[in-house]
């Protein structure tokens, strides 16, 4: 430290002394200075001899010496540089050091000298009072090292650099003055040396803030020098094929002119030939140039200053309205030349876009798009601004398509684009007290990807919340999105990748109108406008893209448009019956004249025409039939469709009014034909099936609603429409002779099998859904009217047999599996009550099984089928499996009403396939025994029971005739079974003449029984009954009297149509006389009685031969009466008491006197024993009888 002091005192001396040394002295001087940085104390001793070293020093710089001179500047401008230092400086020292400087740099004739002199003014640390006190004297300085009287690169530079500092130091004070210092800099633009320009460019683009934008006294000095030297240098320049440092340069003078450019028009329209000329050149480096020099002419044209910016002038709740801005018309921007300048700016930028330049001249190009978007401030979302700025960019760079060269800009226009939609979805703080606190709430800075890209970060963008009013614009947007990757000249991949995008832009918009939607503040004339813009954009789409374009990937793209709409919009809005609009499709209408010439107004529901008013919900349902019409389901995309058609169908199902969106899309479905349709149903049917569990609650399937029944039995009726059309063209076809002989392809083969798999999954969810029986009816009738046009269509069609009898045996194959189907779940269907269709008495306990005829009908419609030339070629199976389910169907009969029916109904059937039972396969003809077996044990166990009376015979005569004398055993065995315990039974029968060969000749075998009739008692009841008097069916009952008998006659009053009224019992007593042999019989069976003496069974009573004989004798009666149901009821409401007694030999004492209580525990004692018996030989005996052996036993004991 010691060493280093005495050497700075030995400087002082040597320097004081006199000019001899002091090269040694400033040497050394220089040589401490740059020791001193490294340690603390020594640079604490040079800052305390500054004072005493500042006087001298400045003299030295004065010295003609220019070694002198330029040490003792190296270090004075040391002493200025360091901060320490320069605090050390006292004011009047650093008066004497600017002056000094300014006087040396302005009179020096020594370059180096006037550079180093310079070179202290741009590294100085002074204070801002120092430099201001001297700030004139400073400029002056440097605008004379600017102008470079010597010639010297460094010179200019070093004054550059003292600009640059002083700018920093003094910024108002040199933007003031800027039209002092700025022009020798932006002179040197257009110099011929390189460096020198690049310093000046360098230099400009530093202090840019500090000219830009420029005051009018710079704005007014550019325009002086440009007219005068500046444009012709330029133009010189541009000759000399410097075309980049020319506009390099024009960019800077453009902004240097700032708005003072508006003001010299003639100027400006000369400046702008130069940018017309480089844009113009394919050189990429040029394009890039002219790109970053418009935004020159950007920053001039487009300012705060001249934005037409205003405020608006209504205010509610003490807030600006939500935009913060005025709505701008046309007239406010084209006010001060706004739209002018806008188009000027936009009209290079729109042609670099839409060339097929270099990927870098696109992305120069955008980011100069970018800085315009970022100088309109919230303008950008002025719906004129949006046409001219945004729209043409839109435009052009969806038109070039996602390709490997310009995949990063089509993204960040995507994003552009997404970013400014998505500004709706964000609450914008309305708690402001200003228009640019406002606007700064809504600014939206783009930062969703590629966040490392400068532009983002430079050029943030202010969109702001748009209104409805806008929704044009992004619709617009997104057409011409699609419609551009619709062309051919689209590759799949970039068509996928555009489709995608164009998905994402519509979702964005669709949720920024469901929240302007939901608003309560909006209007209604505002919600129906957005639902009609929405519509009107899907509608558009779909029917211009289905025009001439067989691209299934079109169809796809309006599919889902129309899945985000219902997605996203409300559905209680959709399906609201107040913002109906007009179905103006052209689909509808050309459909209309389709269903009136092919005849297909089928369906019992509401159906849509041409312009109906609908809502929005059955307007985009119709809009995706259109689409799905118009599609090819067999390509490769048609699972895709398909899915899509099941995924929109939930959506229908599960939201507003489900029900009718089901009864409209049924309707629809019912407009389409063709094989292919058959996939669609599918879709749907999926679809139904998943939504059954909230079908239940929504859609009320679970209640009796006609319209849902109806609906529901036309959608699964559909594939035999299909079937049945399909046929029809084949006729067509074959009448207009262009049928060709073909086969059914495997794969339609395949699909049909799913279809009748998928069918029968579906009936059964539907049919656990609905309570009333009415759907099966519903059902089995629609099957039953397309079963029949299809199989007389086939018979009227013999000639297209032999072509297509495979496809013939494919549709018995598929309506087979249905029928059986259907009456397979008659089982399940037996024990349900349908309290709409029969309301019954309390004590019945009969179980009801409605809609057995529809069933049975369409097993005999199909059963017509089978009987075809082709038919009778089809699967022995499947036929076998037909017969199963349908005597299986015939074993379910118990109601009277429902068997008569079936008797009605399926004797003609019947009596065909006994015509033709030697030709049919033996297993066939097996289970048409079992149909006969379980034909005669319905009629026997029917409730009610049925009257086998005159008028019956007559019904069954015909059958009887065939089946009496059947060369089958297994056929007629069974049927003289049945007729002796039916008609063997009744004492008055009239026979049909067509039956009495049949039963002479069985009768002469004894093979039946034909009851003698008793003149006497034929006589009287001729009498009573009248001879037209219809049968009725009745009963017998013992009275208190044992030696009188009375008739009971039981009406049946029962609704046989509409099952309507309760069955009641109209009891009608008659006493008639007993016949002497019933005397006789009556007599012994009383003195039998009472020779028991009351130790035998008194309570049974025995019968003779010529009791049973009679066929509705009283003793018969007895008997009958215990089977029936109603009288066993009668007499346990008149019993004294229900208490069984402590033994069986109790039952029958003489306490029990009364014979129809007698009668009563007569039939318990029988029951209890055959049970018994049972139980003992399953137990015992290890055999076991069958149910109804048990039951017969029963019936004798009871009659013994």
């Amino acid at each position: 430290m010691s060493n280093f002091s005495d050497q700075l005192e030995e400087i002082k001396t040597l320097i004081s002394s006199g000019t001899t040394n002091n090269p040694l002295a400033y040497s050394t001087l220089l040589y401490l200075q740059e020791q001193s940085t490294h340690s603390p104390a020594p640079f604490q001793a040079l800052a305390h001899s500054i004072p005493i070293l500042i006087p001298p020093i400045v003299a030295d710089v004065h010295n003609q010496d220019e070694e002198i001179a330029g040490q003792a500047l190296k270090c004075l401008g040391f002493m200025m540089y360091h901060p320490s230092l320069v605090a050390a400086i006292s004011m009047e020292g650093a008066n004497l050091v600017l002056e000094s400087l300014v006087k040396l740099i302005t009179t020096t004739k020594m370059k180096s000298v006037c550079n180093l002199g310079v070179w202290c003014i741009s590294i100085q640390q002074f204070n801002e009072p120092v430099l201001v006190s001297h700030f004139n004297f400073l400029l002056q300085a440097i605008v004379h090292g600017l102008d470079n009287p010597f010639g010297s690169l460094s010179t200019s530079f070093e004054s550059m650099q003292a600009v640059m500092r002083l700018a920093i130091q003094l910024h108002e004070k040199m933007r003031d003055f800027s039209h002092v210092w700025a022009p020798p800099i932006y002179r040197r633009l257009l110099s011929s040396d390189k460096r020198e320009r690049d310093v000046s460019e360098r230099c400009l683009l530093k202090i840019r803030s500090l000219i830009v934008p420029p005051s009018s006294n710079l704005s007014k000095a550019l325009v002086k020098d440009m007219k005068q030297t500046l444009l012709t240098r330029m133009k010189i320049l541009l000759n000399r094929g410097m075309k980049i440092q020319t506009i390099r340069a024009w960019g800077l003078f453009i902004q240097l002119l700032g708005s003072y450019a508006l003001k010299n028009r003639k100027l400006i329209n000369d400046m702008l030939k130069i940018p017309e000329y480089t844009f113009a050149d394919h050189d990429p480096q040029l394009q890039i140039a002219s790109q970053v020099a418009w935004e020159g002419l950007i920053d001039a044209l487009i300012s705060p200053a001249i934005l037409p910016y205003k405020r608006n002038a209504s205010v509610e709740n003490g807030c600006c309205e939500r935009m913060g801005i005025s709505k701008w018309e046309n007239s406010d921007i084209q006010a001060n030349g706004f739209s002018k300048s806008v188009k000027l700016i936009m009209k290079p930028l729109i042609g670099v876009m839409s060339s097929k330049c270099d990927a870098s001249v696109h992305a120069s190009c955008f980011n100069t798009w970018c800085n315009l978007l970022h100088k309109l401030d919230s303008f950008v979302n002025c719906s004129p601004v949006k046409q001219l700025v945004l729209e043409p960019i839109y435009e052009a760079v969806f038109q070039t398509g996602p390709d490997c060269k310009s995949i990063w800009l089509w993204n960040q226009c995507i994003d552009f684009l997404n970013a400014s939609i998505l500004a709706k979805c964000r609450d914008v703080n309305k708690e402001t007290s200003g228009l640019e606190s406002h606007h700064l709430s809504g600014t939206a800075s783009i930062t969703e990807t590629f966040t490392k890209c400068s532009w983002k970060r430079r050029y943030p963008i202010k969109w702001l919340q748009w209104e409805l009013t806008h929704l044009d614009f992004h619709l617009k947007i997104i057409y011409i999105l699609i419609n551009q990757a619709s062309k051919t000249s689209f590759s799949r991949d970039k068509r996928s990748l555009a489709y995608a995008a164009s998905l994402r832009l519509f979702r964005s918009v669709s949720k920024g109108v469901q929240m302007e939607l939901k608003k309560s503040s909006t209007t209604f004339d505002v919600i129906l406008l957005g639902l009609t813009s929405i519509l009107k954009f899907v509608k558009d789409l779909c029917e211009e893209t289905s025009e001439g374009s067989d691209r299934d990937d079109l169809h796809g793209i309006s599919l889902q448009l129309i899945e985000i709409v219902s997605e996203e919009i409300e559905p209680a809005m959709l399906g609201s019956p107040l913002y109906k609009m007009a179905l103006d499709l052209k689909y509808i209408e050309s459909q209309s004249v389709a269903d009136e010439t092919r005849n297909a107004k089928f369906l019992e529901m509401c159906s849509i025409t041409y312009m109906d008013m609908v809502s929005p919900t059955v307007y985009l349902t119709v809009l995706y039939f259109y689409v799905m019409a118009q599609s090819n389901l067999n390509t490769s995309n048609a699972d895709f469709m398909l899915k899509a058609i099941e995924k929109y169908f939930k959506i229908l199902l599960l939201s507003y009014d489900p029900l009718e969106n089901f009864i409209i899309t049924v309707g629809l479905l019912f407009k389409l034909s063709g094989l292919s349709c058959l996939r669609m149903w599918s879709a749907l049917a999926k679809g139904l099936k998943d939504c059954i569990g909230d079908i239940k609650n929504i859609l009320s399937f679970t209640m009796d609603h006609r319209s849902a029944c109806i609906a529901t039995c036309n959608f699964l009726c559909y594939p035999f429409v299909i079937c049945h059309l399909h046929w029809k063209d084949l006729i067509s076809a074959k009448i207009s002779g262009s049928l060709e002989d073909s086969h059914v392809p495997l794969q339609e083969k395949l699909e049909l099998e799913q279809v009748i798999e998928l069918w029968k999954s579906l009936y059964g969810s539907l049919f656990e859904c609905f309570i009333t029986n009415k759907f099966s009816e519903y059902l089995c009738n629609m099957l039953d009217g397309w079963l029949n046009k299809y199989t007389s269509m086939f018979e009227s069609a013999n000639e297209l047999e032999a072509s297509h009898k495979d496809l013939h045996l494919d549709n018995i194959s598929f309506y087979g599996s249905i029928v059986i189907f259907v009456l397979e779940k008659s089982k399940s269907s037996e024990l349900r009550l349908d309290t709409n269709d029969c309301h019954m008495s309390n004590t019945s306990e009969f179980k009801i099984l409605s809609g057995m005829n529809s069933r049975l009908t369409l097993a005999i419609s199909f059963m017509r089928l089978l009987q075809t030339k082709t038919g009778k070629d089809h699967n022995l199976d499947m036929a076998s499996g037909f017969y199963s389910a349908l005597a299986h169907c015939i074993s379910c009969l118990h109601l009277k009403q429902d068997i008569l029916s079936f008797v009605e109904i399926f004797s003609s059937p019947l009596l065909q396939w006994l015509a033709q039972i030697e030709m049919q396969d033996e297993s066939i003809n097996h289970k048409f025994q079992l149909i006969w077996t379980e034909t005669m044990n319905c009629l026997r166990r029917s409730e009610p029971p049925l009257i086998f009376d005159s008028a019956f015979l007559k019904l069954q005569s015909p059958l009887l005739e065939k089946t009496l004398a059947h060369p089958n055993p297994t056929i007629s065995e069974p049927t003289i079974s049945f007729w002796n315990s039916t008609y063997g039974d009744q004492i008055r029968l009239d026979y049909p003449q067509n039956l009495l060969h049949v039963l002479d000749k069985l009768t002469r075998n004894g093979r039946i029984n034909l009851h003698k009739r008793s003149p006497p008692f034929l006589k009287r009841c001729d009498s009573g009954l009248g001879a037209n008097t219809p049968p009725e069916k009745f009963t017998e009952n013992a009275t208190d009297n044992k030696s009188s008998k009375r008739i009971e006659l039981l009406k049946d009053t029962m609704n046989h149509t509409k099952h309507k009224d309760k069955a009641c019992l109209n009891l009608k007593r008659k006493r008639l006389e007993l016949t002497e042999h019933q005397k006789e019989v009556r007599r012994a069976q009383q003195g039998r009685e009472r020779d028991c003496g009351g130790h035998g069974l008194g309570g049974i009573r025995t019968y003779t031969n010529a009791d049973f004989s009679q066929g509705n004798a009283a003793d018969s009666q007895d008997s009958q009466e215990i089977w029936n149901l109603e009288s066993i009821l009668n007499m346990s409401k008149k019993a004294i008491s229900w208490v069984i007694p402590k033994a069986v030999a109790e039952i029958f004492n003489g306490d029990l006197v009364d014979s129809r209580r007698r009668r009563l525990w007569n039939v318990a004692t029988c029951v209890t024993w055959a049970l018994w018996l049972e139980r003992s030989n399953r137990i015992i005996e290890d055999t076991e009888e069958d149910a109804n052996v048990v039951w017969d036993v029963i019936k004798f004991c009871v009659a013994l």
